[in-house]
C-alpha cells in the first residue's frame, strides 16, 4: 500500500464538528466561485498531491460543482488554468471555467478562509458544542446539522467565540454569550417576552458586553434588593 492510499483510506471520515466548522465558514458559501452554498470539504492541497492531507487544517468550503471542476489539481493550478482559459479559450487549458473576475480572488479569498477556520478559539468552540455527537453516515443528514448549526449561529448578535470566556475549562465552551448558565453560582431560567423585547433584550445586552443572562440579573438585582427591605420592615412591624 502507497503512502497515499494510506491517506487516502479514511478520506471524508472528518468528525461532525469538522464538517459544521468548515461548512459554516466563508458565510457558507463555496471558496471558490464565492456564490453556491458549501456542500463539501474540499482539500486545498489535492489528497493526490505531496503535500495533501485528509486533515481540517487542509481543508475549504466548496460547492460540488467547483470540487468537481478542480479535481485532483491544486488551488494554484486550477486557478492558473482558468486564466489561461479566458486569455486562450481554444486552448483547452481547462474544461470548465469560472468567470475572470471571480479566478482573480481565488487566492485572496482561501487565504481568508484559512485564517477563519485555523481561528483556535472558533475551532476550540466548534468541538465543545459539537465534539461529542454522532457523525451522520448520509451527507444529506450531514447538512441538515450543518443548517441548523448555521441557523443556531445567525441567533448571535456576534460570534460566540469572541465573547469572554466565564471560567477556564478544557472540555466545555464557558463562553458567556452561549454558555454563561455555566459559570460559578448561575442558575438556568426562563422568561416570556415577545420576539420585539427579546431583540431589544439582546441588543441591550450585546451594547453592554454582557450575556444576557448577567443583564437580566443585573436588571432583577435592584427590584430584589428593594423587596428584600421591604419584607424586613413587614417583619420589623409585625
Amino acid at each position: 500500500m502507497t503512502g497515499q492510499e494510506t491517506l487516502s483510506r479514511g478520506r471524508g471520515n472528518q468528525p461532525l464538528w469538522v464538517w459544521l466548522m468548515v461548512l459554516t465558514a466563508h458565510g457558507g458559501r463555496c471558496v471558490y466561485c464565492d456564490e453556491r452554498p458549501s456542500q463539501t470539504l474540499e482539500h486545498e492541497a489535492p489528497l493526490a498531491s505531496e503535500t495533501g492531507r485528509d486533515i481540517w487544517w487542509n481543508l475549504v468550503p466548496a460547492c460540488d460543482r467547483c470540487n468537481g471542476w478542480k479535481h485532483k489539481k491544486s488551488a494554484t493550478a486550477w486557478a492558473f488554468d482558468m486564466k489561461m482559459h479566458h486569455a486562450h479559450p481554444k486552448a483547452g487549458f481547462a474544461r470548465n471555467a469560472l468567470p475572470l473576475h471571480v479566478v482573480e480572488g481565488i487566492k485572496e479569498r482561501i487565504a481568508r478562509v484559512q485564517r477563519e477556520i485555523q481561528d483556535a478559539a472558533r475551532r476550540v468552540w466548534f468541538e465543545h458544542h459539537y465534539g461529542d455527537m454522532r457523525t451522520p453516515r448520509l451527507r444529506s443528514e450531514k447538512h441538515g446539522e450543518v443548517d441548523r448549526c448555521a441557523e443556531k449561529l445567525k441567533s448571535y448578535l456576534y460570534p460566540p467565540w469572541e465573547s469572554p470566556e466565564g471560567r477556564q475549562s478544557d472540555h466545555t465552551c464557558t463562553r458567556v454569550l452561549c454558555c454563561g448558565h455555566t459559570q460559578r453560582e448561575s442558575c438556568l431560567t426562563f422568561i416570556t417576552l415577545p420576539n420585539p423585547d427579546r431583540e431589544a433584550l439582546k441588543n441591550m445586552a450585546y451594547a453592554r458586553g454582557l450575556w444576557v443572562g448577567d443583564l437580566l440579573g443585573a436588571l432583577v438585582k435592584p427590584a430584589l434588593e428593594e423587596w428584600g427591605r421591604s419584607q424586613a420592615t413587614d417583619d420589623g412591624t409585625s
